[in-house]
């Protein structure tokens, strides 16, 4: 009897997991509102805030994506830990530092570094990309971030990976992703 009852429990619970998880085609794909991006693969995709996608698995590789985020509302709302918010004045600079704060608050030492900050086109906007470089028990990690300010809003893509092969195999893909962007006025 218990057998069958654990069997049942397992049974419903991968099916609610599933529910929630979609398989995204290659194609171009709205993020909110705010603008869209073009992807050459099929991921799974995960409902947000934020939106998360990821072809082998969140560990290996999570893309995130955020549209449009307002004055005051944090990157992770549902995160067990109180994160920073965005401000609507914020600075491309302040931007990279929401993101590593974030981080370092969402996983505990992870001593985040900010590096590669540069200004780049974020479909027709002016915006802006870095690396985030972080270790996740102990684990050392990369992530590319690129997004543009707009009337007070943050469009904002995030990558995050194990340093070790899984960045660097994505990296060129996602680069391509963040150059598909294409905005909306």
């Amino acid at each position: 009897m218990l057998r069958g009852t654990w069997i049942c429990l397992l049974l419903l619970l991968s099916g609610c997991a599933g529910a929630f998880v979609t398989k995204e085609s290659p194609g171009r794909h709205d993020v909110g509102s705010s603008y869209s991006i073009q992807t050459a693969q099929a991921w799974s995709r995960y409902p947000g805030p934020p939106v998360s996608r990821t072809v082998d698995g969140m560990a290996l590789g999570a893309l995130r994506t955020w549209s449009s985020v307002e004055d005051g509302v944090s990157l992770f709302p549902q995160a067990p830990k109180k994160t920073p918010a965005f401000r609507a004045d914020s600075t491309p600079i302040e931007v990279a530092e929401l993101v590593s704060e974030t981080i370092e608050i969402s996983i505990t030492g992870a001593d985040v570094t900010v590096k590669d900050f540069k200004p780049i086109a974020f479909g027709a906007r002016e915006g802006f990309s870095f690396e985030v470089h972080y270790s996740e028990e102990g684990l050392p990690m990369r992530g590319l971030a690129a997004g543009a300010l707009h009337d007070g809003k943050l469009d904002l893509i995030l990558f995050t990976a194990p340093a070790e092969y899984y960045f660097d195999h994505y990296a060129p893909k996602i680069e391509r992703i963040i150059a598909s962007v294409e905005t909306r006025a």
